[in-house]
Formats: structure tokens, sequence, C-alpha cells
């Protein structure tokens, strides 16, 4: 064998071996697995998962699980790509073996995933949950952690909801599983969701007290429940009836909403310039707030 052909063979080795390490985050321990990439790509990698698990942690007030897998397998190209979470306890994301510091900067996959380890497992029928919340809350997690503008979170959200909203001959939530509805209906019920609390409590409790109560009752992605259990266990959390509420009555039948007056009332028909002064403004800067000011 040639020395060309030798060297040849030894980094087609390394650009494929598998690769492990582990730390500690928010009490948990990450267990990261690289499939394929040089030290170059790992190393950015690296910083990428403790990020998006310090930004997890911080929303949660600790890691919702207490240790999992996140396998990064190097491909073709460039940018974060598909990924998956299986039964709490693994995580596996595609990623571009080009990618560059900024395409891990401005990735919301991982977050996203790893949103639904805080989750129990639900039955098939209430999959816009556990999507809608990872849809919703991501960006929020991200905001919080300095990762993402208060900005860029309502731009997102705002030009995308209105694909939660029913269409002709759909049903409720529970029974019109289509994209839009599962992920974005999904998401629409946490917006209303986290709105309505913080108006009920007068601001003094937030979607995240719900969330991260159900995570400490045990609600992780590691068990399944029925999904009543989960929500009235944020409901006492909160001391409202926010979550089984809307639950009832997105589930079932259609629920219109204003989506056009909701975010009047937020400050955000133009995310390119926020209203401060509109009616339900400090709300919205309440659920973007980074976390040393809560």
């Amino acid at each position: 064998m040639t020395r060309a052909l030798t060297a040849l063979v030894m980094l087609a080795a390394t650009s494929t071996a598998e690769a492990d390490e582990r730390f500690e985050v928010g009490g948990a321990q990450i267990h990261l697995v690289f499939e394929g990439g040089d030290e170059g790509f790992r190393e950015l990698a690296r910083e990428w998962v403790r990020s998006a698990a310090g930004a997890v942690a911080d929303y949660y007030d600790g890691f919702p699980v207490p240790e999992v897998r996140v396998e990064v397998v190097a491909r073709m190209g460039s940018g974060v790509g598909f990924g998956q979470a299986f039964a709490g306890r693994r995580l596996r994301v595609r990623v571009g073996r080009r990618s560059e510091r900024s395409d891990f900067e401005e990735d919301w996959v991982l977050v996203h995933e790893m949103l639904h380890l805080g989750y129990p497992m639900l039955d098939r029928r209430h999959r816009w949950m556990r999507e809608g919340l990872s849809t919703y809350v991501e960006p929020i997690v991200r905001a919080r952690a300095g990762l993402a503008t208060e900005r860029g979170v309502w731009r997102r959200l705002t030009s995308r909801m209105h694909h939660g909203l029913p269409r002709p001959g759909d049903e409720g939530l529970d029974r019109t599983p289509t994209w839009g509805r599962t992920y974005w209906g999904g998401a629409l019920y946490w917006l209303l969701a986290d709105v309505r609390i913080r108006r009920e409590t007068d601001g003094r409790r937030s979607l995240r007290d719900a969330l991260t109560a159900i995570a400490r009752a045990g609600g992780t992605a590691r068990v399944r429940w029925p999904i009543e259990r989960g929500l009235a266990i944020g409901d006492r959390a909160t001391g409202t009836d926010v979550l089984v509420s809307l639950y009832r009555a997105m589930a079932r039948a259609p629920y219109p909403v204003d989506l056009d007056e909701l975010f009047e009332r937020l400050g955000v028909t133009d995310p390119a310039h926020l209203n401060d002064d509109a009616p339900l403004a400090g709300l919205r800067r309440a659920i973007t707030r980074r976390r040393e000011s809560d």
C-alpha cells in the first residue's frame, strides 16, 4: 500500500470512528457520542451540546432527567438536520460535518429534542401536546439563555402560529393529527396557557412553574402517564385550572383563536418593532426574560 493510500485510509477511519465522553450539566450526566467528524467539528459540537443542555437546565432549574445519551451523527454538507428523542434516555441529531460556528449558534433542533425529555409520554392521539410544548417553549428557552432575541422569538411565533388554527373540516387537537395542528396547534395551546396563567395570577405564576412541577413529580419522558395527570399537577402548581380547562376546550372540537388580536395585545403585530405600550407588553417581556432577571 502506498504512503498516500495509507494516509487516505487513516483519514477515513478517523472521520467515521465513534468517540464518546461524559460531562455534567444541571445535575445530569450528558453522555456525548460522536459518529464521524473531525476534531474541529467535534469541538464546535461539544460547545453546542453544553449550551443547549445548559439552557434547558436553566428553564427547569436542573436538567429534567438524570442522564441522557446525545448522539451527534456527522453527515455530508453543513447545518443541523433531523433530530429524534428516544424514551427519555437518548437523543440523536444529524449535523453536517462542514458546519461552522454560526450553524450551531442558530440551531433550534437540539433544544427542541431536549425539551421532550421533560414531559411524560402520552397516548398517540395526544402527540400534539408534546410536540407543541417543544415547539412553543424552545425559542423561549433559547432567549432566556441569551441564545436568541426577544424579537426572534416573536418573529418565529407570529410567522408560524397560524398553521395551528383549525381549518374547515378539522376537529379538536386529539382528532386532527395533521402537521400544522400537531406542532403549531399544540404550540397555540401552550401559548394560550402561558398567557392565561400569567394573567390569572397577576404574573406570579407562569407555564414554567407548571412544567417544572410536572418534571419534579416524575413526569418526564421516561414514564407514560394519562394526559390528565400531568395537567392536574401543573394546575396545582399555578393555583389555576388553566391547563385542564383549556385541554377540554381544544381537544375534541375546533377552538378558533383571533391570533391577530392576541398578538396585537402582546405588542407583536410587527415583530421587527415590538410595541411596549400594548396592553400585554409586560407579560410578553416576562415570557422571554433572561433567568437572572426573574
